[in-house]
């Protein structure tokens, strides 16, 4: 098991074993995104602006009277991942398909991650309805729920059946392969 997780990861029941290995699939992607010169709490998006989630973040720091806070920006692709500064300096990235779509103001950009681990997800159900599963049917229909992180998760019961699932999350991309980051401004690159 692991800490916070509500039964058993990888063990087994009375009737049925099973165990994981890591998957390794592209589940995260950056995206630029073009923050409003006016509100940089706004990005772009299809041509308006839309306006960030925003929270904040209280860390704790051992010999400090007063915490740490840091303003957090969520857009509709994830966390705003630049704001600690020192982004603008680096102009060496290169957007997917059009060298002509790079930003001609990098202090108006901010790159934000989008990974499906941000997502509400079902794994923690997943795992309780694993540890109840008594043959391969339930097995399967316990790893449907199964959405991070991807692996690949083996199985064996007492009737001497063996049998393998690769459940998880995995974007399928309308643009780009994940490699590189890509604008944030238009649905082009959209899972």
């Amino acid at each position: 098991s692991f800490p916070g997780a509500p039964g058993v990861v990888i063990g087994h029941n009375d009737r049925i074993a099973w165990g994981y290995t890591n998957v390794g699939p592209d589940v995260q992607d950056l995206y630029i995104e073009r923050l409003n010169p006016e509100n940089p709490d706004q990005y772009e998006v299809n041509g308006g602006w839309g306006d960030a989630e925003i929270g904040y973040e209280t860390i704790e720091v051992h010999g400090r009277d007063e915490p740490i806070v840091l303003k957090v920006r969520n857009t509709r692709h994830g966390p705003i991942m630049t704001d600690s500064g020192g982004y603008a300096a680096n102009s060496s990235f290169g957007i997917a398909g059009d060298a002509e779509a790079s930003p001609e103001n990098l202090e108006l950009t901010a790159l934000a991650l989008r990974w499906t681990a941000l997502q509400p997800t079902r794994t923690f159900y997943a795992i309780l309805k694993l540890d109840q599963a008594q043959d391969f049917e339930s097995f399967r229909e316990a790893l449907s729920y199964f959405d991070v992180p991807s692996q690949n998760i083996i199985y064996a019961d007492v009737e001497g059946n063996i049998g393998y699932q690769t459940p998880g999350l995995i974007p399928i991309r309308a643009g780009g392969d994940g490699s590189i980051p890509v604008p944030g401004w238009t649905d082009d690159y959209e899972w």
